[in-house]
């Protein structure tokens, strides 16, 4: 159960900053900062922008970060091509739903691939090399393909598979894949549940505040017919 929570958590920390770089290449990279606080992302927060613009992507440990992420990026052959979609998507679409992932060979095509081929001269090449791989040991675990390939994996990702999948995760072979697989579709599952509860709270509220207003017409109609009551007196009550 841990395992699965410590997958599920590097999963979302990747898709969070992926989320965080797509705003910072939309909405501040090569602007000013007072034109990127102003143009605030729909859906955020003014005093959380704010934060993330000031405190974060204008900070100097951000920027050298930036900076070497894209020397780093300009040194990369053989990218993919599936933009901020997690790579485990990839796998889940294609196979992974049913309990039967793709090999290395189908997810290193999916991802590479651009108009339905590969173009890269240096990708046709690796896809060759690991598909004559897969088809003489069709058994042989997706780790050992890539060691193969691509050397040992000691980084914090496994090449092919994206971030948040480590060597040590395939290591166990398809039983452990299985129990990631499984994993994202209880998260994927728990995430509908999520979104459809918050519809319904939504519409509540909505209902809410529709209602609200109907009642302040109402105040504002007795209101406006109270002032023009014209005040009346009594005269006292004789006590003879």
């Amino acid at each position: 159960m841990n395992n699965h929570r410590d997958h599920i958590f590097l999963w979302m920390k990747d898709l969070w900053n992926k989320w965080r770089g797509h705003l910072h290449a939309k909405y501040v990279k090569d602007k000013p900062i007072q034109h990127a606080l102003k143009n605030i992302p729909k859906g955020i927060d003014k005093k959380e922008w704010e934060w993330l613009v000031k405190e974060h992507f204008s900070s100097e440990s951000f920027q050298a970060r930036s900076n070497r992420n894209a020397a780093n990026r300009a040194k990369l052959k053989m990218l993919h091509h599936i933009g901020s979609k997690p790579i485990r998507e990839i796998i889940y679409q294609k196979g992974g739903k049913d309990g039967n992932p793709p090999d290395l060979s189908t997810i290193f095509f999916e991802t590479r691939k651009k108009d339905n081929k590969l173009v890269e001269p240096e990708t046709i090449e690796k896809h060759a090399q690991i598909e004559e791989i897969v088809q003489a040991d069709p058994s042989l675990p997706s780790i050992e393909i890539v060691e193969k390939c691509c050397g040992p994996q000691t980084r914090s990702h496994v090449f092919g598979f994206g971030g948040g999948v480590k060597a040590k995760d395939l290591k166990g072979g398809t039983s452990s894949k299985a129990e990631l697989l499984s994993a994202l579709r209880s998260t994927r599952e728990e995430n509908k549940s999520l979104n459809e509860e918050n519809k319904s709270l939504n519409e509540r509220l909505s209902t809410l505040e529709d209602e609200m207003k109907e009642m302040s017409k109402i105040r504002e109609f007795f209101a406006a017919q109270q002032s023009h009551v014209p005040l009346t007196t009594t005269s006292p009550v004789s006590t003879e």
